[in-house]
């Protein structure tokens, strides 16, 4: 068995241009990445007043769950407007993060430690990378809305 990666690009790139032109695509790709640059104030400041009072790996511990917390809110009700139950949606929501972080702590090594590139520098050009991977994600599987399998899907 063969993969043909010639069609795997062109079947990406098409979906990558359908994408771009959907407008609600676009304003929820802007919308996810507007909540991600608040989510890392808030995550920084949770962190930066606990640490006063708590050892550093605990306030670590909290400011982070703060921060899942509320990225999965806004994400949930103001990015992609899902009305799903919300603990399922949370679990997915953490799986993504999960993997994004894997993968993101693989491609970050693969960088620094075989191609000897600087890791800020590594880790400021996988950003988008990683960002997109998440956004894919959390559209499609976590807060997606369950597709009618009745009907014609092309």
């Amino acid at each position: 068995m063969s993969i043909d990666t010639n069609s795997i690009f062109k079947r990406a790139n098409s979906f990558l241009r359908a994408l771009v032109h959907d407008p609600a695509s676009v304003q929820q790709i802007f919308k996810f990445c507007a909540v991600g640059i608040l989510n890392t104030i808030v995550g920084y400041c949770a962190f930066f007043l606990l640490v006063n009072y708590l050892n550093y790996l605990l306030a670590l511990l909290i400011a982070h769950i703060i921060g899942v917390l509320h990225s999965f809110l806004w994400n949930k009700y103001w990015t992609f407007k899902s009305r799903q139950f919300g603990l399922i949606e949370f679990i997915k929501f953490n799986v993504i993060y999960a993997m994004v972080f894997i993968v993101n702590a693989i491609a970050l090594f693969v960088c620094v430690e075989i191609f000897q590139v600087n890791p800020r520098l590594a880790q400021l050009l996988l950003l988008p990378v990683i960002t997109m991977i998440s956004f894919f994600g959390q559209k499609f599987w976590t807060f997606n809305e369950k597709i009618d399998s009745g009907g014609d899907q092309n």
